[in-house]
């Protein structure tokens, strides 16, 4: 199958074109003008910018199938910027597609869309939900879109936060707070930390592009077997040989804290060192049951978050 990938010169995308390839499949890597393409060579090398629907003409011709990964993630970004990609680039790639004659799309997501009810089950079928936070929000207009082409066969991953070697955006910023003496327990610490290991992640979507059971359908996609927020920071400390944190941090006073630091962060143009998307992420309990993928795909992750902190701290050393 020929396979057009957004997004494909990140984290996530890096993993996923070797095994497409070694899956059979050819993938196609859509990168931005300018962007290194150092190490894909598994892949045909096309440059354009979902944002600008006139630099994809033609670069779909021939494809069987779209992974859409391209997005903007998480932490700090602003609405306009996520409504730019996550939103209106969706809209672009999806329109390109469907122009090309490839129907296949497979759609990553994120179990952000759910908003953030703590403490009660969110599976495929609880209601989306408009929080104000430009990921999650944009996530939600990206998937109605898509709803909106029937024509496709869509499927939508709803993954926990992806992370392992190369990840810059959870277990870089953990390692940065963790080296500096800034990490704090915010909450108990009690409950599980919702990761996926970037490897889970990108087999499941070379499955599900093959896959017609999967056509029409929505997964979550987590690992329940991941240790607890203290565990996890005293792993990752053990493995980075800094001493874990003591401190911790009420949920009320994080959120009012990480409020000051996003204002004080916009005053002076820089990053906040914690975030209110962080906080909430962080200090509550959250359940995506992923009983759907298990029993229509037979997929259930096969790494947990020590092996990605393990695998995180192997690659860093590597490339030391």
């Amino acid at each position: 199958m020929k396979v057009f990938v957004t997004g494909a010169a990140g984290f996530l995308g890096r993993r996923l074109l070797p095994l497409l390839a070694r899956e059979g499949h050819s993938p196609t890597a859509l990168l931005l003008p300018g962007e290194p393409d150092a190490g894909l060579a598994d892949a045909c090398v096309v440059r354009g910018d979902i944002t600008d629907p006139a630099s994809l003409d033609g670069l779909l011709a021939g494809h069987d199938a779209v992974i859409h990964l391209a997005a903007l993630v998480g932490y700090g970004q602003r609405m306009e910027h996520c409504l730019r990609v996550n939103r209106d680039g969706t809209r672009h790639v999806a329109a390109a597609a469907l122009e090309a004659g490839a129907r296949r799309f497979v759609q990553l997501s994120s179990v952000s869309v759910y908003g953030r009810a703590s403490g009660v089950p969110l599976d495929e079928d609880a209601p989306v939900q408009k929080t104000g936070d430009p990921y999650g929000d944009t996530k939600i207009d990206a998937e109605r879109i898509l709803a909106g082409h029937p024509e496709l066969d869509l499927t939508v991953l709803r993954p926990t936060v992806i992370t392992g070697p190369g990840d810059d955006k959870f277990l870089g910023k953990v390692a940065e707070n963790l080296r500096g003496g800034r990490a704090r327990i915010i909450g108990s610490g009690s409950h599980r930390v919702d990761a996926l290991h970037v490897d889970d992640i990108v087999t499941l979507l070379a499955r599900v592009l093959a896959d017609p059971r999967a056509v029409g359908r929505t997964y979550n996609v987590a690992q329940p077997a991941n240790p607890s927020w203290s565990e996890f920071l005293r792993l990752f400390a053990r493995e980075l040989g800094v001493p874990p944190p003591t401190g911790r941090l009420p949920y009320g006073t994080a959120l009012v804290l990480a409020g000051v630091l996003e204002t004080l962060a916009r005053m002076r143009g820089g990053e906040p060192r914690l975030t209110r998307y962080a906080v909430r992420v962080i200090g509550r309990p959250y359940f995506y049951p992923a009983d759907r993928v298990k029993r229509e795909l037979g997929f259930e992750p096969k790494r947990d978050l020590a092996d990605a902190v393990r695998d995180w701290v192997a690659d860093e050393r590597a490339g030391a």
